[in-house]
């Protein structure tokens, strides 16, 4: 049966839709793939790029367009919090709750955020099967709720997204570093522009696994030598995946590509160091190697957040690491990180759920009755972190700590 295409305006096309089938403009070129979500950004982008009239499959008539169509517009105000967003630092949106207790409602939020993510990676792996991706427009809506969130409340996003988990599939573990990366940025200056390339970097970056046709769920700490090799082509996978999108840039497919590039040039798929590695990379490796570290796997626990950001800081030392990412990541999650727990001197324990104003040693607690520990206005003082108990954690100890040698692309540790 021959495809059937309705001519329409883009003031018929329906926000908070999705098209079942590919959206073309009138000349034949691709607009968006099938099942992508026609949101108010998506629409706004067709008409910044003078789309007047798009071509759909007649079966997506009733679904996606509106009887009685007006144009979509933004009221002033949040036309000129919009552009601020793109053109300026993300920091300087960041709205200041330092003194206020965790919110149940963005919790909430929150947790409709990543199963929202989790369905648009399953589309994803259904186009993949096909080995054809036609559009990323979910990945930026993604990435942009989740640069909301933290600009509402950074520290409860990074927190509660962030944090060590007892598990973390491919999925998961993209989510938590779209949001430690983006954190990480905007600490950095990044714009709004920015930071959203380089949460779409973190979300794609490890798309190839799912083109690949195996199984890489085996720990890489107990890969043989072929395996490896077969396991470090997934970056330049992950790139062909996307190269066709027009939604990702250059830039972006040279970001994706050197995620796993070290500072020192003893990373891969190249080998390319320092200057010559994109700063989103550089970025997206400080928090992948955390997430490395704390994330439990089949050859070992997962390690404390304190004591693994302890063992970044002494591989940076080293070189591992640009050192720039490292200030900037250390200042995000401080010494002992946002959503780990920690014993006081009272004895009591209680989870971080803020950063210090100063320094890096008193956070703000909220102890298991749910109160709030400012530890800059009491007595009490942080003794050691300790175990999460809902997390398959160790601790490593201070020698230890300074004589292991560990590296991203081969992590088993080793000590002295």
């Amino acid at each position: 049966m021959s495809q059937s295409f309705v001519t329409i305006t883009l003031e018929e096309l329906s926000a908070g839709t999705v098209c079942k089938h590919p959206i073309e403009d009138q000349r034949g070129l691709l607009l968006l793939g099938r099942n992508a979500s026609i949101t108010t950004d998506v629409i706004r982008n067709l008409r910044d790029r003078d789309v007047a009239q798009l071509r759909i499959d007649a079966r997506d008539v009733e679904s996606i367009c509106v009887d009685d169509a007006t144009p979509i517009a933004l009221s002033p105000e949040r036309e000129r919090l919009e552009g601020i967003a793109k053109s300026s630092p993300v920091r300087d949106l960041l709205i200041d709750r330092h003194d206020e207790s965790l919110s149940a409602e963005r919790t909430q939020e929150l947790a409709d955020s990543l199963i929202m993510a989790k369905a648009h990676f399953e589309v994803l792996r259904d186009q993949l099967s096909g080995n054809v991706i036609l559009s990323t427009t979910g990945f930026f809506e993604i990435a942009n709720n989740y640069a909301q969130s933290m600009v509402d409340d950074h520290d409860q996003t990074v927190g509660e997204v962030g944090a060590a988990t007892r598990t973390c599939d491919l999925d998961e573990r993209a989510i938590r570093m779209t949001v430690l990366g983006m954190a990480v940025a905007t600490q950095m200056g990044m714009t709004g522009l920015q930071t959203l390339e380089l949460g779409l970097t973190a979300l794609l970056h490890d798309i190839g696994f799912y083109a690949m046709g195996r199984d890489f769920s085996k720990s890489i700490e107990l890969m043989d030598e072929g395996e490896l090799w077969e396991y470090r082509k997934h970056p330049l996978v992950s790139v062909s995946c996307v190269s066709e999108v027009p939604q990702i840039t250059d830039g972006i497919q040279i970001a994706m590509e050197q995620v796993h590039e070290q500072f020192d040039g003893s990373g891969y798929p190249r080998g390319v160091k320092a200057h010559r590695i994109h700063n989103y990379a550089k970025i997206l490796n400080v928090v992948d190697s955390y997430l490395q570290l704390t994330c439990p796997t089949n050859e070992r626990r997962g390690i404390v957040p304190h004591d693994a950001l302890g063992l970044m800081l002494h591989q940076a030392s080293r070189g591992l690491f640009d050192p720039r990412v490292m200030r900037a990541f250390l200042y995000i999650e401080t010494l002992f990180p946002l959503g780990s727990i920690v014993e006081l001197t009272s004895g009591e324990v209680a989870r971080v759920i803020r950063r210090p104003r100063k320094g890096f040693a008193n956070p703000v607690l909220q102890n298991i009755e749910g109160h709030r520990i400012d530890l800059e206005l009491g007595d009490s003082k942080v003794l050691r972190p300790v175990c999460d108990p809902d997390v398959d954690q160790i601790r490593l100890s201070p020698d230890v700590m300074e004589t292991v040698r560990w590296h991203p692309s081969h992590p088993r540790m080793h000590v002295g």
